[in-house]
């Protein structure tokens, strides 16, 4: 979906404009501008989750001075990196972990900051399996290998001393095609994002089993914070665009501020925008964790992280390039 706005009247009335792309990658919605200033045009393509509510608030208040900011959703987190890469789009929020992957496979992709630092939970129909330590023998659902949550749940897994790869049965596939299975009683439990953990908790009775910010908590001695979805660009981009993307930064920490205070009137403000009701969104955001700190602390906290779970790689632990970080 594409999402830019400011005070200004709109070029085309109504304050949606439904496109649908025949590839089905992106779903957009765009807010124009009618004034004459020339505004640098960034685009960038965020998730259709809790994640992406501050850029969208940054979008529709036209909070950088001297830019455009075009948000789109993306439906595949592989071809959003493709047009990344490509250079048709010129940021990308995403799974902290599968800007490292890319990283690590050769490509000049460079993390920005972080933004999100908890959004999931596991959930079922057992509300006896509270923790990763009931989950031996059981069948557990994550989204794809490498994301995010995969790694994360090898790594509370094993903590809790059950072998991901021997204590039970761990599949993939999309969240959609998860949850059915769960509800057709093919799956234990599945892990998922925000809003659609929250939504399928109120919609399907089903039950949320574990936070994953509560459960990193356990693992880390009381820290529920991990990095979890990340603003991205290319080493060309990030170089050329360094003061650009500053006031991005900065934005996008105040917007995450503004969202985490009032989750009640973004929910109101963005439930069309990301499909959902706006008293499940107003609760999926309160559970997701908002913050965007320094870039400096962000390098810090995403490398200590780095460490805990890069362990779970297929091929074992690699270097992470220290290139991979933006650096203003």
């Amino acid at each position: 979906m594409k999402e830019s706005g400011s005070p200004h009247p709109l070029r085309a009335p109504g304050v949606l404009a439904i496109v649908v792309v025949s590839i089905a990658l992106l779903l957009s919605v765009t807010i124009s501008y009618s004034d004459d200033l020339v505004l640098a045009r960034v685009r960038v393509l965020v998730p259709q989750s809790t994640s992406s509510l501050p850029f969208l608030l940054m979008a529709s208040e036209h909070a950088i001075p001297g830019v455009d900011l075009q948000v789109d959703f993306f439906l595949n987190h592989a071809q959003a990196l493709a047009l990344l890469l490509r250079g048709e789009t010129d940021l990308l929020l995403s799974g902290t972990s599968q800007g490292w992957e890319n990283r690590l496979d050769g490509s000049p992709i460079v993390m920005i900051d972080t933004g999100v630092w908890g959004v999931s939970s596991l959930v079922g129909r057992d509300a006896s399996l509270g923790s990763f330590s009931r989950l031996k023998g059981k069948r557990l659902a994550l989204p794809f290998p490498g994301s995010p949550l995969d790694f994360q749940s090898r790594a509370l897994l094993a903590f809790d001393k059950i072998d991901p790869d021997r204590d039970l049965v761990i599949s993939y596939g999309p969240f959609p095609q998860s949850v059915q299975r769960l509800l057709a009683g093919q799956l234990d439990a599945v892990a998922l994002p925000e809003p659609l953990a929250t939504a399928v908790v109120r919609k399907n009775g089903l039950t949320r089993l574990i936070e994953y910010s509560r459960a990193w908590a356990r693992l880390t001695g009381g820290d529920g914070e991990s990095p979890q979805v990340s603003l991205f660009s290319t080493e060309g981009f990030a170089r050329d665009h360094a003061p650009t993307i500053g006031a991005i930064v900065s934005a996008w920490t105040e917007a995450s501020r503004i969202v985490r205070a009032n989750p009640s009137d973004s929910a109101s403000r963005f439930s069309a925008s990301l499909n959902t009701d706006p008293a499940i969104l107003e609760e999926a955001t309160r559970n997701t964790l908002l913050a965007v700190p320094s870039i400096a602390e962000n390098r810090t906290r995403v490398l200590a992280y780095y460490q805990i779970v890069s362990k779970y790689f297929p091929g074992g632990p690699r270097p992470l390039d220290q290139k991979f970080f933006f650096v203003p």
